[in-house]
């Protein structure tokens, strides 16, 4: 996914590809173990500015967090970055997160880290799958009812901090 910079027309580019597993293993520590993402790349050339918009929707491989099941986590991923050419940035212009600079003269644009960027920026805080709307979800039955039973037990579990707290009488 490298774009060639100056064979770029004006207006917007629009390129389509599919990331697989073997995508992710190129960066290092890559939170990504497993995955399949479907990825739009649409970039809007302008003069000494490009503006690029990242979409991807897939599915990422990874331990269910509740019952340690191999499970595939939904993910859609939405990102847009600002690349302006090194040279033509306005004095009065701040410099966004979402800005990169481009060298005057670059001829080539590698999306590669943009698009992996993007994606694990999307990905959730926690690995569960929502078991309790889908009957065929892979998360592990037997793990899921100790975990209900244990949660049924904690909730008629009494503390007798809080029962001696209840005993007080307050006067008016």
């Amino acid at each position: 996914m490298v774009l060639n910079l100056p064979g770029l027309p004006e207006g917007i580019t629009e390129v389509k590809t599919t990331v697989y597993t073997d995508f992710f293993t190129q960066f290092e520590q890559s939170p990504i173990a497993g995955a399949e993402f479907e990825v739009r790349v649409g970039l809007d050339k302008k003069p000494n500015l490009y503006i690029l918009d990242i979409q991807a929707e897939g599915w990422h491989q990874a331990n269910c967090d509740r019952c340690l099941e191999l499970i595939r986590i939904p993910v859609h991923a939405k990102y847009r970055y600002y690349l302006k050419v090194q040279g033509y940035l306005a004095d009065d212009m701040e410099m966004d997160e979402d800005m990169l600079i481009v060298e005057e003269g670059t001829t080539e644009l590698d999306l590669r880290p943009m698009v992996y960027e993007s994606i694990v920026l999307a990905l959730p805080l926690t690995n569960v799958y929502d078991c309790e709307i889908d009957d065929q979800s892979p998360c592990d039955p037997k793990i899921l009812k100790i975990l209900r039973d244990q949660e049924q037990k904690d909730r008629e579990a009494t503390n007798p901090l809080w029962d001696v707290l209840k005993n007080i009488k307050f006067e008016d």
